[in-house]
C-alpha cells in the first residue's frame, strides 16, 4: 500500500479477534510463569484466557502455534517495556542518566516476565520443538534490544567502550537475576549494582561530560 494512502479502518470483528488473540497469548505467558512450560496445555490456556477451545484453535491450531506465537509475545513485551521505561527516565536529559537506567533495567529484571524467559531457556534444552523456536527468536530479540540501547542512549554510543559496557551491563545484570531464580548463594546486589554504575560512568569519560543528548 503507497505510503499515502491511509489504512481502512478496523471492524470490530477485527479488532475484538486481536483482542482475544492478545488474551490468550498473555495467558500462556501467565501458564508458563504459574505451571512452568512443561505442564502448560492449549486447555490450560484457554481457561485463563476465558475463552472456549474452538476459539483457541482458530487462532491457535496446534500447540506449536500457541507456542511460537507466545515467544514471540513475550519478547514484544520485554522490549517494550525496556523502551518505554528507559525512554522515560532520560527524558529531558542534557547527558544519559546512567544510575537511573540501570536501577530500571535491574527491575525489569525481577519480573515474572524474565523468570518465564529462564524457563523456556531451561525447557529448550530437551524440548526441540520449543528450542527451533526460542533461538531464532532470543537472537532477533538481542538484536533488537541492542538497536533499541543505541537509541535510547545516543551520547553513550559514541563513546569508544560502549559495546563493551553495554553486553557487560547486560550479562551481569541477567546473570545475577538467573542466579536469585535458581535460589543459589545469594548474590550481593547493591554491592555489584554500584560497582557497575561507577565503571559505565568511569568508561564513558570519553563522552558524558562533552556530548550532549539530542533535544
Amino acid at each position: 500500500m503507497p505510503a499515502d494512502v491511509a489504512e481502512p479502518p478496523k471492524t470490530w470483528q477485527q479488532t475484538k479477534s486481536e483482542m482475544t488473540q492478545t488474551a490468550i497469548l498473555d495467558a500462556a505467558v501467565t501458564c508458563f510463569y504459574e505451571l512452568g512450560y512443561a505442564n502448560t496445555t492449549t486447555e490450560n490456556v484457554a481457561r485463563k484466557a476465558g475463552v472456549s477451545r474452538g476459539a483457541m484453535l482458530h487462532h491457535f491450531p496446534t500447540r506449536f502455534d500457541l507456542i511460537k506465537a507466545a515467544v514471540e509475545h513475550l519478547n514484544q513485551q520485554r522490549l517494550a517495556v525496556f523502551a518505554e521505561e528507559e525512554w522515560r527516565i532520560q527524558r529531558g536529559a542534557e547527558h544519559s542518566r546512567i544510575e537511573e537506567g540501570i536501577d530500571a533495567y535491574w527491575r525489569q529484571l525481577n519480573t515474572p516476565v524474565f523468570v518465564v524467559v529462564q524457563e523456556l531457556k531451561i525447557a529448550a534444552r530437551t524440548d526441540k520443538e520449543l528450542d527451533a523456536v526460542l533461538k531464532p527468536a532470543l537472537k532477533a530479540y538481542g538484536r533488537a534490544w541492542y538497536e533499541a540501547v543505541r537509541q535510547i542512549f545516543p551520547d553513550l554510543a559514541l563513546s569508544e567502550a560502549f559495546l563493551r559496557t553495554t553486553y557487560l551491563t547486560q550479562y551481569l545484570l541477567e546473570g545475577m537475576a538467573a542466579a536469585k531464580i535458581g535460589g543459589g548463594p545469594r548474590v550481593p546486589e547493591e554491592l555489584m549494582l554500584d560497582w557497575l554504575k561507577r565503571e559505565l560512568r568511569r568508561s564513558y569519560q570519553d563522552v558524558l561530560t562533552t556530548v550532549k543528548r539530542p533535544d
